[in-house]
């Protein structure tokens, strides 16, 4: 069995366990595979288990005492494989057809790490276990719940950690099938909204006096945007870091229109950027949201029932950008319902953390732009952050490095969704690409 063979069979192994951090369930069993095949490799190995997502720090020394050091995250945590019905195969079996693989996790998160360990395992080989850079993963488990004890784990390991680079945890293709980089994601804040407005459920009659459940939590909700989808909360954007001019001409080289976006997607509503006349790859990448993820409330069975609910809860989240608290943005958006007379609805925080964009002009992000244009033979595209969230800057906290994220990904992916897959081309391109960004640092 070749390399790449041995860590398919690996990731194979890692897809059939539903690390599934929302629930905690199967974290140690995978992070002891995890740590045990970082052993194999040689590396100095951490695992710490203090808390329920065990934390792995595993370092590879280059034998130079000049090294630079190149850390790498990544995480074993997956989100939920729900529903189940719209899988055309089983979320916790490797499935291979068409050239592409399919699992929950095969691109978020553990196709990557596999990639990168099968890189380094090649590297090895092919140059007398000799590495010209050390190297450092930092994995984790609990990033699809917001990284809950990871900035602990950091402090306490805080004097074996150093970085000139941090290759983040993912990324992928575009819609053009061109390469993307991008330094930095936004953050967010994660919470409840929950009102009860009667001891029980009523007969429906009753609407014609009193106000039911749904109906403050719907108004509560609509309470927050105004007419063309704006959010309406004060100070809600006091304190974002506006994109600098470098930035901005980033995004708008970027090749996405707003037809591409409706036709990828087969939207059938109109777009915030029509209503607002905001520009459409700034608002993207560069401003803050705020999302109703789910409203639970009453009778959802067949037929009907005609009852007046008593309670309601949504699952709302707010994605932010760089100065943003997420504390201080809850309270803002609970201070704000106060004020409209909705003192009810009562406001429970589920996750946190903040957001970060890197300096993509930094000599290190350089260095891997080039790498990753030689290999592909094409430019890539360049993005100062992304509109999704990770703990880039906990990581950044620590380390004060850069950060450069890429991966094994494409525009089909299906991150998040049922049939999540990826290409096994841009499988071994990513082997590749790390091998090749590896070499260059022998120069």
């Amino acid at each position: 069995m070749n390399i790449r063979q041995q860590y398919m069979t690996l990731l194979e192994q890692l897809v059939a366990i539903p690390s599934v951090s929302a629930m905690e369930t199967h974290l140690p069993e995978i992070a002891t595979i995890i740590a045990n095949e970082f052993r194999k490799l040689g590396a100095q190995v951490i695992y710490d288990d203090t808390y329920f997502a065990p934390f792995i720090l595993a370092k590879f020394l280059s034998r130079n005492p000049n090294a630079k050091t190149l850390v790498i995250y990544n995480h074993y945590d997956v989100q939920p494989a729900e529903p189940l019905n719209l899988w055309q195969s089983d979320p916790w079996r490797l499935t291979a057809h068409d050239g592409k693989l399919y699992g929950r996790g095969v691109d978020d998160d553990k196709g990557n790490l596999t990639a990168r360990l099968a890189a380094i395992a090649e590297y090895l080989i092919e140059n007398n276990q000799e590495l010209p850079i050390n190297i450092t993963f930092i994995v984790e488990g609990s990033e699809e719940t917001a990284s809950r004890y990871l900035t602990a784990y950091l402090a306490k390991y805080q004097d074996q950690l150093q970085a000139d680079l941090v290759i983040w945890e993912s990324g992928g293709k575009n819609a053009e099938d061109i390469i993307e980089i991008f330094g930095g994601n936004k953050g967010i804040v994660t919470f409840d909204l929950s009102v009860t407005t009667a001891a029980n459920d009523l007969h429906s009659s009753l609407a014609a006096i009193v106000d039911s459940a749904p109906m403050r939590l719907s108004r509560a909700i609509a309470t927050l945007f105004d007419s063309l989808g704006n959010i309406a909360v004060p100070h809600f954007y006091d304190d974002v870091v506006e994109p600098n001019n470098r930035e901005k001409a980033l995004a708008q080289a970027l090749p996405l229109t707003r037809e591409s976006l409706i036709a990828q997607h087969g939207l059938t509503v109109p777009l915030y950027s029509d209503r607002n006349g905001d520009n459409l790859k700034e608002t993207l990448y560069f401003k803050p949201t705020i999302n109703i993820e789910g409203i639970t409330s009453g009778y959802n069975g067949n037929g009907v029932k005609t009852v007046l609910p008593a309670t309601a809860t949504a699952k709302l989240e707010s994605r932010l950008v760089p100065n943003m608290s997420p504390d201080l943005t809850l309270q803002r958006i609970s201070d704000h319902l106060q004020a409209a007379g909705l003192s009810d609805i009562v406001i429970t925080k589920t996750l946190g953390q903040p957001g970060y964009r890197s300096d993509m002009s930094d000599p290190e992000i350089l260095r891997v732009i080039d790498v990753v244009a030689n290999y592909y033979h094409v430019s890539p595209v360049v993005l100062p952050t992304s509109p999704g969230t990770g703990p880039m800057a906990i990581i950044h906290q620590s380390l004060q490095a850069p950060i450069a994220s890429f991966g094994v990904g494409y525009a089909g992916t299906k991150d998040h969704a049922p049939n999540e897959n990826i290409r096994l081309s841009d499988y071994n391109q990513h082997i590749d690409v790390i091998k090749a960004l590896i070499k260059r640092y022998e120069l």
